[in-house]
Formats: C-alpha cells, sequence, structure tokens
C-alpha cells in the first residue's frame, strides 16, 4: 500500500553518481536518508510517501489540494472530476530495476 505522508518544501538534494534518471538523489528528511524521485517538472514541494516499507519523497507534481477523497475508478475525485491513480508501484519497480542492473563505471 501507499500512503502520502506529509507535504514539505522543496529539498535540498543531493545526487547519486550512476543512478537512474528517476532518482533525482537522495535528501534528509526527518533525521532519515529518503530518496528523492522526480514525477515531473515542478519543484516547489515534496510529497513525503511511504510504499513496500519504505520513505521516499517526490517532486514534479502539482499539488492541488490535500485531503480525503473518494475513489473513483484509477484514480480518485476530487471536486467531482475524476484524477488518475498516481503509479507509484510501476515508478517504484523501475528505480528498483535500475538499482538491479550492472553499470559500466569506465571504459578499458
Amino acid at each position: 500500500m501507499t500512503e502520502a505522508v506529509r507535504i514539505s518544501s522543496s529539498p535540498k538534494v543531493t545526487p547519486v553518481p550512476g543512478g537512474p534518471p528517476l532518482l533525482l538523489g537522495v535528501t534528509l528528511h526527518d533525521g532519515a536518508i529518503v530518496p528523492v524521485l522526480s514525477i515531473g517538472r515542478a519543484r516547489a514541494e515534496m510529497i513525503v510517501c511511504q510504499h513496500a516499507g519504505e520513505v521516499m519523497g517526490l517532486v514534479g507534481g502539482e499539488i492541488v489540494r490535500v485531503g480525503t477523497f473518494d475513489a473513483s475508478e484509477g484514480g480518485v475525485e476530487v471536486a467531482g472530476q475524476p484524477v488518475p491513480d498516481l503509479d507509484l508501484p510501476s515508478i517504484y519497480a523501475q528505480i528498483q530495476a535500475s538499482a538491479r542492473s550492472p553499470r559500466r563505471v569506465g571504459s578499458s
């Protein structure tokens, strides 16, 4: 299960050399080092989420409203309009797959 924990200001991000494109880097949040993933262009806020037992930060989304919303097919309903789910399990799987794939560090 994925759960949005809080919204915080855009963090100072330290890049991870050789990291996958979606991984902007890591940041310190509430005393823990968390990965910061890019889900779009905006960078004003970070959504702190918990997925698969791990805390991660998402930047690039536009936060329009916070609260509890009624579920609809494939997402939620906000002010009567359907909003699609953010497929965090897929994004998480891409990051994990990239972390396991071999990388070339230099040429011979």
